[in-house]
């Protein structure tokens, strides 16, 4: 097995002055190319500042960051937890990832939903575990003035609304009509593994969420399912288990199928 060499990508957390960690990338011996991981394991919010209350969240600079760091980086494994957030910096997030000219591999672990079912959708390959969920919805804001600055605001959500169909129709399977997004978009629709295959072009994969899922944004929602649970926030360390357990879970599985290959092949020469 080829070793490993693992350098973690931080940045400064202006609040704390410590440093804090926003993903990694691993070289292997022998390989001319990386492969390195980016969490959304948390909220998206639109600037660093807020971003800084949860390190889990990630807002639009997070991600300029972290992809300055990777040019020449073929491959970028995105895992995906998160209860949505900002719908702005959330299409923001969403060009910034499909300008990334390298490959990026989607899983969503527990939940993609909201403005993260559109940034999941950056990815040219989606996997998506059959106990995880998504959630698609009309965009919404907060609007504070008088009506014009409300006018304004309902021509920017319809504008996003085009937006996010314009992503969502890029990725559907045969069909399933613009319309019909929109009606589900409408009724804040939330899938299952098993439910999102029948509309859109992913991967469903037999396996349980890595992990519950927990959002500042919940409550903004009309149609949280109740096994969601309560909107208070995961502890860190608790995500940070579940994430290394299914990643060793994908390790096995992964050793697994190389063990079988070299069975095959073995018995392929009657050895």
């Amino acid at each position: 097995m080829a070793l490993k060499r693992r350098f973690d990508f931080t940045k400064k957390n202006r609040r704390t002055g410590k440093m804090e960690k926003v993903g990694y990338l691993d070289f292997s011996e022998g390989e001319e190319q990386g492969r390195c991981s980016l969490y959304f394991y948390g909220d998206i919010v639109s600037a660093t500042w807020q971003s800084m209350w949860y390190e889990e969240d990630k807002c639009p600079q997070d991600i300029a960051d972290f992809l300055n760091q990777l040019d020449g980086y073929e491959e970028i494994d995105i895992y995906f937890n998160s209860g949505g957030g900002d719908v702005f910096a959330g299409l923001a997030i969403y060009n910034q990832l499909k300008r990334y000219n390298g490959k990026k591999v989607g899983y969503v672990d527990g939940m993609a939903a909201s403005i993260a079912s559109v940034i999941m959708f950056a990815c040219d390959e989606l996997h998506f575990a059959t106990g995880a969920q998504a959630m698609i919805h009309k965009p919404l804001c907060i609007t504070i003035g008088n009506a014009d600055d409300h006018k304004e605001s309902i021509k920017q959500l319809n504008l996003c609304e085009d937006s996010i169909l314009d992503i969502y129709e890029q990725h559907t399977k045969d069909g399933v009509t613009r319309d019909k997004l929109k009606a589900l978009m409408a009724a804040e629709t939330w899938f299952n593994g098993e439910k999102l295959a029948e509309y859109f072009d992913v991967e469903v994969e037999e396996r349980a969420a890595v992990a519950a899922c927990t959002s500042d944004f919940f409550d903004r929602y009309a149609n949280v399912p109740e096994q969601v649970g309560e909107t208070g926030r995961t502890g860190t360390d608790d995500i940070v288990d579940a994430v290394i357990e299914e990643m060793q879970n994908r390790e096995n599985r992964r050793i697994e199928e190389e063990k079988q290959e070299i069975l095959a092949d073995l018995d392929l020469y009657g050895i």
